[in-house]
C-alpha cells in the first residue's frame, strides 16, 4: 500500500517502512501506517523492520506512540530487530521509544547498512 507520502513493503525479511518528505505526523495517518504494518508483519519470513524517516516533520508524541503500538504489534509477530534510517537526532529519540518496548534497535543515516543489519 501506498500514500503519497509513505510506504510499507517487504524486502527478504524485511517489513520496510519508507515516510517521505512531506509525511503529515498525524495520529490518524499513522493509525493508517500501523494497519498496514500490522497486515505485512503477518507474513512468516518477516522478523526484522526499518523505518526510512525522510519527513523534514519532528517527531510529536502521537508518532511516538505509534511507533510503540508498532514495536509491541511486532514484536507479537516475531520482529526482534528494528532499523532506523534517519539524519540527525531523530533517529535517537525514536530509538529510546522503541527499545522500551525490548526491541532490539540500530540507527544509521546510511539505508543500505540498515538494511543489511536487519536483514541478519
Amino acid at each position: 500500500m501506498s500514500t503519497s507520502n509513505w510506504k510499507l513493503y517487504v524486502e527478504d525479511n524485511v517489513l520496510v517502512a519508507d515516510f517521505a518528505e512531506g509525511m503529515p505526523s498525524d495520529a490518524e495517518e499513522y493509525r493508517r501506517v500501523n494497519e498496514q504494518f500490522e497486515r505485512l508483519a503477518t507474513r512468516g519470513e518477516v522478523d526484522a523492520h526499518m523505518s526510512v524517516l525522510n519527513m523534514s516533520a519532528s517527531l510529536n508524541s502521537d508518532v511516538f506512540e505509534k511507533a510503540q503500538e508498532a514495536a509491541e504489534v511486532g514484536t507479537e509477530y516475531g520482529i526482534t530487530k528494528w532499523a532506523i534510517v534517519s539524519e540527525g537526532i531523530k533517529s535517537l529519540a525514536l530509538k529510546g521509544k522503541v527499545e522500551e518496548m525490548g526491541v532490539e534497535t540500530m540507527t544509521s543515516d546510511d539505508e543500505a547498512e540498515a538494511l543489511d543489519w536487519a536483514r541478519n
